[in-house]
């Protein structure tokens, strides 16, 4: 009786796309475990750009708010008036109060900070610099930035003193957050922009200790594009303050 051939099935390879071979196989899409389910993480331009508009929207929300209160304030307190008894006749609320020329050098620092944040965000896109990390041969990008970030981190500390000591200065006019909508308008908004600009200081400052501790240089691209960027619009947003501080004192 002949022998009869048994054939053995060849292994059951990935369904291959493109004719790339058996190791250039795309995700199917079903959700398996193993190679075949595994999602591609996306290219650090990509998470860039995602981050951009996550800032964009963060910082639309922010003018919203600002120019929500100007409003308010400008338009509604402003326009308010009591009944004075003694002259008999109705008074505006709103007193106007004396601006420290102080905000003109703390705006100069501000702009300092601003123009420092902007060096040190483009020397973590220096092709060079780049060139030496993927190389391995140093941490170029980290070097070439952190004297700028030294001078933006500065640079802002001397703006918030400022404005802290433009505070004191108004107090010694007598001019406190209670005296009117004028002092609350003041009081306010400078204390909220430089809320903002602290929480820019700190993730700066998070983002140095993580390039210090070894995190990779997309990343860190990432992380120094947007606190730049959100720096910029945080100094573009006290000049429009500045200007209404002005108009309205």
């Amino acid at each position: 009786m002949p022998a009869v051939e048994t054939k053995v099935p060849s292994k059951v390879s990935a369904p291959d796309s493109g004719g790339r071979g058996p190791h250039s196989k795309l995700p199917t899409g079903g959700g398996g475990d193993g190679e075949w389910g595994h999602q591609p993480s996306p290219d650090p331009e990509s998470r860039l750009k995602k981050a951009r508009v996550a800032l964009a929207v963060l910082m639309t929300t922010s003018v919203i708010l600002f120019a929500t209160l100007c409003v308010g304030y400008l338009v509604l307190r402003r326009g308010e008036t009591v009944f004075d008894r003694v002259t008999q006749t109705y008074v505006p609320v709103w007193k106007p109060i004396s601006i420290p020329n102080l905000l003109w050098w703390n705006t100069l620092l501000l702009v300092l900070s601003s123009l420092a944040l902007e060096l040190a965000r483009r020397e973590y896109f220096r092709d060079e610099a780049l060139m030496e990390e993927w190389l391995g041969l140093t941490r170029s990008t980290l070097r070439r930035a952190f004297p700028w970030q030294i001078l933006g981190i500065v640079f802002a500390g001397g703006f918030i003193a400022g404005q802290l000591d433009a505070w004191s200065k108004l107090r010694a006019q007598g001019v406190f957050l209670g005296s009117g909508p004028s002092s609350q308008f003041y009081y306010f908004l400078t204390g909220l922009h430089g809320l903002h600009l602290i929480g820019g200081i700190v993730v700066l400052i998070l983002c140095m200790i993580a390039g210090s501790a070894g995190q990779r240089v997309e990343s860190r691209q990432i992380t120094m594009d947007i606190t730049a960027w959100y720096w910029h619009a945080i100094t573009v947003v006290w000049f429009g303050l500045f200007a209404l501080l002005k108009i309205s004192a």
